[in-house]
């Protein structure tokens, strides 16, 4: 397993807050269903992090594939499909959005067979479901919920001889991120 590369998880950026603040589409129009301001932002500086990634002393590769959840009737949000596609137009690559909620164990399988760095961007309530979908190290906790107030952690899984580990690690792209997890 150690051969496998590391698959870095991430949450769509920041959605619309009624009263603090809207979303807009990928055209500035407005649309619950879009990222704030500070959302765009975050998609853009998890971009550049992304282009850089695989430096030496990095804990990530430089992703070879960008997943981000699929959108259906049930659930028309767009936040993964928009915080994904500029990290993929940056590393010139196709946004793989064929899978969604529900999907998470071929997600996994179509992720350890492909055998490159990977990031996904994907809804927050399915991410303990997903990550419990790859083949864990024994002993790997992984937590019930991804926390509803954060949109600025990792979730690195890490090849091993016995299966993938986890470490949760904080973005700190952007002023007020918090600096532990």
């Amino acid at each position: 397993m150690t051969d496998q590369p590391v698959v870095v998880i991430v949450r769509h950026a920041e959605k619309p807050e009624p009263g603090v603040a809207d979303g807009v589409d990928h055209k500035g129009h407005p649309t619950g269903h879009g990222l704030t301001p500070r959302g765009w932002s975050r998609s853009g500086a998890l971009a550049v992090r992304m282009a850089y990634a695989g430096a030496s002393g990095d804990p990530f590769g430089r992703p070879e594939r960008v997943y981000a959840t699929a959108t259906d009737p049930h659930h028309e949000s767009d936040r993964p499909r928009l915080t994904a596609h500029g990290i993929a137009k940056r590393l010139d690559l196709d946004m793989l959005d064929h899978l969604g909620r529900g999907d998470e164990e071929k997600l996994a399988q179509e992720i350890v067979k492909a055998d490159s760095p990977t990031l996904i961007v994907w809804d927050h309530g399915h991410i303990p479901t997903l990550t419990r979908a790859f083949p864990l190290a024994s002993g790997v906790d992984v937590p019930d919920t991804w926390p509803e107030d954060r949109f600025d952690l990792y979730w690195v899984l890490t090849p091993g001889d016995g299966g993938y580990t986890l470490t949760i690690l904080p973005q700190q792209l952007l002023a007020g991120d918090a600096s532990t997890t």
